[in-house]
């Protein structure tokens, strides 16, 4: 009996994981742009786990997501004097750099799961919820901030 080639063995099986299913790591772009950094970490995070990911890809996550947030209020700290107009722009852009280590580190795992089948749940809900409720938590810490400062 001859032995199979271990090159040849499929290393993805047909069958779909078992578990809540993931959304698609693009999809977390517009929670980043709109509701900012603690949005799209929150939802990394949760997908993360959907994903079965290792704990040094989620705290990479995490991680990132604490720098941006510090360097969103230092900037808009030293930048800015309301939390509208330009703050606006700062944290949709820390949110978009948080969100590029979402897709960094979920892209892969998540064409795995696709691979095998695996259909992606839908964000619309949950991303609203996280665009309004972080959002609203974002303002509120940097304008007390803002206020603590003097402006």
């Amino acid at each position: 009996m001859p032995v199979p080639d271990p090159l040849l063995t499929p290393t993805i099986t047909a069958t779909p994981p078992v578990g809540v299913p993931p959304w698609r790591p693009q999809s977390l772009l517009v929670p980043a742009v709109l509701g900012g950094v603690l949005a799209v970490t929150v939802l990394g995070l949760v997908n993360a786990g959907r994903l079965d990911q290792s704990r040094s890809a989620r705290l990479a996550l995490l991680g990132t997501g604490l720098l941006a947030l510090g360097a969103r209020i230092a900037v808009t700290l030293l930048l800015t004097p309301s939390v509208g107009g330009p703050a606006r722009a700062v944290g949709a852009a820390a949110g978009v750099l948080t969100w590029l280590t979402v897709r960094g580190t979920q892209s892969r795992p998540f064409r795995a799961y696709e691979l095998r089948g695996g259909e992606p749940a839908r964000l619309f809900w949950p991303g609203l919820a996280a665009i309004v409720g972080f959002g609203v938590v974002e303002a509120v810490l940097l304008a007390v901030l803002l206020a603590w400062a003097g402006r």
